[in-house]
């Protein structure tokens, strides 16, 4: 399958907008972060519209994204329901804390930040699940989608924090990257491992043929391995972004230097992040014919 570049920054800034609001949730309900709610906010929004338009450019005319709305239970319909959601709780989150007397967001609006940054991913995830594509069709996608979100907040809440002077926010932000971190990486060893051994699904099939490319040669769907080819270039730059983003999480935790550390990991998550998407491009070929 060729690599979908639309919707894999699509589904990373979703993720990074996620992660925005849910670390602000959490500093929120922790009674830190003060000093960076806006800068959240306007980062989280600012993540999501980025991913919104890069959506766009996905099938090569707006349009025909736009006519998959026309069914509700569609995956890019439910994906756009969740985005709106999502935008409107950080919108809320915003006026509430302008209107308080304090300055601060009430614990409520924390809570309904983290449940809907989390849902958020989740969704997005869920929408690739499809019996018809035998690679994606498994619960650990939208779970790396989480796992990731709960990552990048982390890094991205460091970032924001050092840019407000949010000092009271940079040790909780530091210790969620790096669990984030370490989670992520296992949910990712586990994912690669899982999906190396769905190959075998695609050698029952007795022929190939995509109506959408008829002058394309005819797929082999015994090629479909992670140690091959483009899958292979990706599994390999995924497994040494993970380890730097590791050892730096590991190094930064120790020594406390965040500026310095914190770049490491942030860099490495986003390789890492953009990697795993690519191989999991790589790996999707279809068994529309069958469905």
């Amino acid at each position: 399958m060729e690599i979908q570049w639309p919707l894999i920054l699509f589904t990373f800034f979703n993720c990074l907008a996620g992660g925005i609001f849910l670390m602000q949730g959490i500093l929120t309900l922790s009674g830190k972060g003060k000093a960076m709610q806006l800068a959240s906010c306007v980062s989280a929004i600012v993540a999501l519209a980025i991913g919104g338009l890069s959506v766009f450019f996905h099938l090569q005319h707006p349009l025909r994204m736009l006519n998959g709305f026309g069914h509700i239970t569609s995956g890019i319909t439910i994906e756009l329901i969740f985005v709106i959601v999502f935008a409107i709780a950080v919108v809320l989150y915003f006026l509430m804390m302008r209107r308080s007397e304090e300055g601060v967001a009430p614990k409520w609006c924390a809570v309904l930040a983290i449940v809907v940054s989390l849902a958020l991913p989740f969704a997005t995830g869920d929408s690739y699940l499809m019996s018809a594509i035998p690679v994606w069709d498994t619960m650990l996608l939208p779970l790396y989608y989480v796992v990731a979100t709960v990552m990048l907040g982390g890094l991205a809440a460091m970032i924001i924090a050092g840019a407000t002077k949010a000092d009271d926010a940079v040790k909780l932000s530091a210790t969620v990257a790096f669990i984030g971190a370490v989670v992520c990486a296992v949910v990712s060893v586990i994912y690669a491992v899982a999906i190396s051994g769905m190959g075998a699904n695609y050698t029952e099939m007795q022929y190939y043929f995509d109506p959408t490319h008829p002058n394309v040669a005819m797929a082999n769907p015994a090629n479909v391995s992670l140690f091959t080819g483009d899958s292979l270039a990706a599994l390999v730059v995924a497994v040494i972004a993970l380890v730097v983003a590791l050892v730096g999480a590991l190094l930064g935790k120790k020594q406390g230097a965040w500026k310095v550390w914190g770049a490491v990991v942030a860099i490495a998550g986003l390789v890492c992040a953009v990697a795993l998407r690519i191989m999991m491009y790589t790996m999707g070929e279809t068994l529309f014919m069958l469905y």
